[in-house]
């Protein structure tokens, strides 16, 4: 399997008490279960959506390089997939940490950035060199080239006096980009409301910024530093909406076999399977 997974989501995207409302469950006995059940949830919808839900780390590994070709995209085509194209089938793609080769000594080298352009904006995202450039040539060896990369709709951060501090995986914002924000299990800081647009207002270091209200407007002061798990990016309402539907599914029946009511008969649940789809492997 050429991609792997190498760091998971810090935080579920659907906090144990949102699920036990869900579940209309009140009392703690069965937490440490709801809990391992909503891992479950979010893996098998990452798996059936081709997505990262919670910021992510992935490694693509492959052979070689694919091209190489110096005649780039086709011409008057308004979306294609070149065949000198790295496609990362892991959406959505925030930032590529790393590609690496392989050389004909067999030392790993890292691919200049400015020699290859990275389209996030797109699904599946795209990586090609820019004009003018080829692949370099690996070693013709298996498992010769890797492209390291951070997926996810939403990433956890952190609030300190009035800046917010983001991963340094994550992709970099400038000022007057607008964001979103939301919280996993508590509260965002005060003066911040979730799925409402912010907007940077300044970048004070790597990964750190403040927020405004309005483009170009002054930076919020922030109360607090909020509770349980902020992040910057929204998950969409109709995954975690799912979520709680496969969740309901799987705390009531804790078998993989149930019997209907209306009929009697003992019929298998469709989906318990489909739990090992992210640890299969596909050749």
């Amino acid at each position: 399997m050429p991609l792997q997974l190498v760091m998971d989501a810090a935080v579920e995207p659907l906090s144990i008490s949102d699920a036990k409302l869900h579940l209309r469950v009140d009392i703690p006995d069965d937490d440490v279960l709801i809990g391992a059940i909503i891992a479950a949830a979010r893996r098998f919808a990452e798996n059936l959506t081709q997505r990262a839900l919670i910021s992510q780390a992935w490694k693509l590994v492959i052979d070689s390089f694919p091209g190489p070709t110096l005649i780039g995209v086709p011409w008057g085509k308004t979306f294609t997939l070149p065949k000198h194209a790295i496609v990362l089938e892991k959406s959505a793609v925030r930032s590529v940490s790393a590609i690496r080769y392989l050389d004909m000594q067999g030392n790993w080298q890292i691919q200049p950035p400015e020699t290859y352009t990275v389209d996030t904006t797109s699904e599946p995202c795209r990586i090609t060199p820019v004009f003018g450039q080829i692949w370099p040539i690996p070693l013709p060896q298996i498992g010769a080239v890797e492209v390291t990369f951070t997926a996810g709709y939403a990433v956890p951060v952190t609030f300190s006096g009035d800046t917010m501090t983001v991963a340094p995986s994550w992709q970099p914002y400038l000022v007057g980009d607008a964001v979103q924000l939301s919280n996993v299990g508590g509260l965002l800081p005060a003066a911040l409301s979730p799925n409402t647009n912010y907007f940077i207002q300044s970048v004070t270091a790597s990964g750190v910024y403040t927020l405004a209200a309005t483009p170009g407007g002054p930076a919020i002061t922030l109360i607090d530093a909020g509770s349980g798990t902020s992040l910057v990016g929204v998950v969409p309402e109709g995954i975690t909406a799912w979520m709680k539907l496969r969740v309901g599914t799987l705390y009531q029946h804790r078998e993989e076999y149930f019997t209907s009511e209306k009929s009697g008969k003992v019929l298998p649940l469709p989906f318990v399977d489909r739990l090992l789809d992210p640890y299969r492997v596909v050749f």
